[in-house]
């Protein structure tokens, strides 16, 4: 049986395993690595997380609740201010050289066990509802043209996030011009 060390290895597994999955995906780490960043042995993160699909979902959760936190920090007058502001959280991990933690799960999806896909399901489902949301202001607003598909712009404009963050890794310029790029073609001037 381990003796208590009063470390907080539960944390430190789910913060070394952020890391991991951003730069290298689900299957680019194991306990034997994680255990090495953190300072302990392997069974010690397997009496927190038995299988590394729990310790995925948990991770998994934990960055959807991280990211809705820093999405509902934006509070620009204007929707489409908005959604330029998020299109910048949303890229925040390109200076890093890393990837917005549930899109690089995904490539890892036949891994995940069901509770890691809920997760990331529910990560997409609820930015591509915010972006929706902020679209449908901005039509109303007159920023954004009235014939917009709210939805599929919504869709649209995570997916092309998404891609500029994989992308990202092979710029020297980690400053994507998706968002912008995207708003200015569906602007209503």
């Amino acid at each position: 049986m381990a003796r208590p060390t009063g470390r907080d290895i539960r944390g430190a597994a789910i913060s070394a395993a952020t890391d991991a999955i951003k730069s290298s995906g689900v299957t680019g780490f194991s306990y034997a690595d994680l255990a090495e960043r953190i300072g302990v042995r392997a069974p010690s993160i397997h009496h927190h997380f038995r299988h590394k699909e729990d310790l995925v979902a948990e991770t998994t959760a934990r960055y959807r609740d991280s990211f809705r936190s820093s999405v509902s920090q934006i509070d620009d007058a204007r929707a489409v201010d908005r959604l330029r502001r998020y299109g910048e959280v949303f890229l925040e991990p390109a200076a890093d050289h890393e990837l917005c933690l549930c899109g690089a799960a995904v490539a890892g999806w036949d891994d995940l066990n069901p509770k890691a896909r809920a997760e990331i399901t529910g990560f997409f489902v609820d930015e591509i509802n915010w972006v929706r949301a902020q679209v449908a202001e901005a039509i109303i607003d007159g920023d954004l043209r009235a014939n917009l598909d709210a939805q599929l712009f919504a869709t649209s404009f995570v997916a092309a996030l998404e891609g500029a963050l994989l992308l990202a890794r092979t710029q020297e310029e980690k400053r994507s011009p998706i968002p912008d790029l995207m708003i200015d073609l569906a602007s209503a001037h």
